[in-house]
């Protein structure tokens, strides 16, 4: 079963100004190893699905570690988007920032969230063609009590004042902007672990931690992304570009 078998399909727009894309390795300012690499496949595939031709993760990895040293989204803040789209032979480089991939889990509440922001630059001008940032969060609490604590302890741990120092958040809209998914009280605490299982059938069913919180919340970011050309840009010159004709 394919993750992204409900992405709806969108026409192509020949008026968008890229075709090839590299969807760089993206910032992790989370405790999780997985679930940034998870997301930055996820917007691959669907990217390939809005009319663009992203480039391999591989060969973009590879490029990355053999001809400049990157392995990490942060090392990025140190490059230029010319340098990279040269290397990389693309239109247009999306860098990514996961921001939150928690799953907490108290004696009095259940708390998931999911926060990125996406841009993609013009590897030409260095342009921001499109951005876009959420979070989605999901809370289940043990009674009507502990859905009110819950409430009221995540009213002020949202914002984005202990992420100042990641460079390129401020070019991103809407990573203040939170989706509430589910919110529900439970008359026993421990009536929360039957509506977790859930999350594990989902888990196993698509291959993903946090599935319903990621898959929301990437819907909703890239609902406003322009569809791509779905052919090679042709440049002013006449020819088509030669960075559309990667297989």
């Amino acid at each position: 079963m394919s993750c992204t078998a409900h992405v709806p399909r969108y026409p192509p727009n020949p008026s968008t100004p890229v075709y090839t894309l590299a969807v760089l390795p993206f910032y992790n300012a989370t405790n999780d190893v997985g679930g940034p690499v998870a997301i930055r496949e996820e917007f691959q595939k669907r990217a390939a699905r809005m009319h663009y031709m992203p480039m391999p993760l591989k060969e973009v990895d590879s490029l990355l570690l053999n001809r400049m040293g990157i392995t990490l989204g942060s090392q990025l803040e140190l490059t230029d988007p010319a340098a990279l789209g040269e290397l990389l032979g693309v239109d247009a480089l999306v860098y990514g920032y996961v921001l939150n991939f928690d799953n907490v889990t108290t004696g009095v509440y259940n708390m998931k969230k999911v926060r990125a922001g996406f841009k993609m630059v013009d590897a030409r001008t260095g342009e921001v063609i499109w951005s876009r940032g959420l979070g989605v969060k999901s809370f289940i609490a043990g009674s009507e009590v502990g859905l009110g604590v819950t409430i009221l302890k995540e009213a002020g741990d949202d914002g984005l004042d202990s992420y100042g120092a990641i460079k390129g958040l401020e070019e991103i809209r809407g990573l203040e902007d939170w989706q509430v998914l589910i919110a529900g009280a439970t008359r026993k605490v421990e009536d929360a672990a039957i509506l977790s299982f859930g999350e594990k059938l989902l888990t196993k069913a698509f291959g993903m931690h946090l599935w319903l919180e990621t898959d929301s919340m990437m819907k909703r970011a890239m609902a406003s992304m322009p569809s791509g050309p779905g052919r090679p840009v042709r440049p002013q010159g006449g020819k088509d570009n030669e960075g559309g004709n990667r297989e």
